[in-house]
């Protein structure tokens, strides 16, 4: 009954990545059911900066929610306590637990994600690999008491996760973002129109991008001029410039 438990709770977690994921304009393409979720792909680089920190907190802010929720079963429904209890349980474990600044872990991912800006992304995996070399000895030590105290195999898992992540195993799911650069565009393909104002940034329309339909965008300047940038001027722009410049700061007239 636990595993199962166990099961639906990393499943939930999972969707949290998911969600966020798919309407960040990423896709999941493969991906290891792990004992404790499964991470994002980290290696390809191909998120826009904070996206990825973005999907990898939905899995433990899924998780925590998804506690609370079961905590506030134990009055509505007292009956299925022990149910709810491991429910909740199980929950904020994954949650607490994923959170460890070490890869593949999402907290790993988030801590990366924000030291990469500083220092690079090779310099803070090799930063976040040294943090899993830490806590796998921490969590080795401790198995190694519980053997002649209360034995706990969980703690084993632990060190065999975060080593997994340091070989680069397959622990890993994959999200790949929509290549926008070669979709294909038929005759009387559907075209998505959409207005935005000067304030707007790169980065906001690129996201915007419909990967199924032509995108065009009308800009709408304060002094109320109209500019319509293609999707692919709105790619060549992205090529050229800071994703967080906003429209009104280039010089499109």
């Amino acid at each position: 009954m636990q595993f199962f438990i166990l099961l639906a709770v990393v499943l939930v977690h999972e969707l949290g990545h998911f969600v966020v994921a798919k309407r960040l304009g990423y896709k999941l393409s493969g991906f290891y059911l792990a004992p404790y979720g499964v991470a994002l792909n980290y290696k390809d680089g191909k998120f826009l900066p904070y996206d990825e920190v973005k999907i990898a907190l939905a899995g433990p802010i899924t998780s925590l929610a998804l506690s609370f929720i079961f905590v506030g079963f134990w009055w509505l429904f007292p009956a299925l306590y022990s149910f709810t209890f491991e429910m909740a349980a199980f929950s904020l474990f994954l949650a607490i637990f994923n959170l460890l600044p070490a890869y593949p872990l999402d907290g790993g991912r988030v801590f990366v994600s924000a030291l990469s800006e500083k220092l690079g992304r090779k310099k803070a995996l090799k930063i976040s690999i040294a943090l899993n070399i830490v806590f796998c000895v921490i969590f080795f030590a401790g198995f190694v008491i519980t053997c002649f105290v209360n034995y706990n195999p969980t703690l084993a898992l632990m060190v065999v996760f975060l080593l997994g992540g340091i070989m680069e195993s397959k622990f890993e799911g994959k999200y790949e973002s929509v290549n926008l650069f070669n979709k294909k565009i038929k005759n009387f393909s559907s075209v998505k129109s959409l207005a935005v104002d000067e304030d707007a940034t790169l980065g906001q329309l690129l996201r915007a991008i419909d990967a199924s339909k032509l995108t065009l965008f009308y800009v709408l300047y304060a002094d109320g001029k109209t500019r319509i940038l293609s999707e692919k001027a709105v790619l060549s722009l992205c090529m050229k410039n800071p994703i967080t410049m906003k429209i009104k700061d280039l010089n499109l007239f």
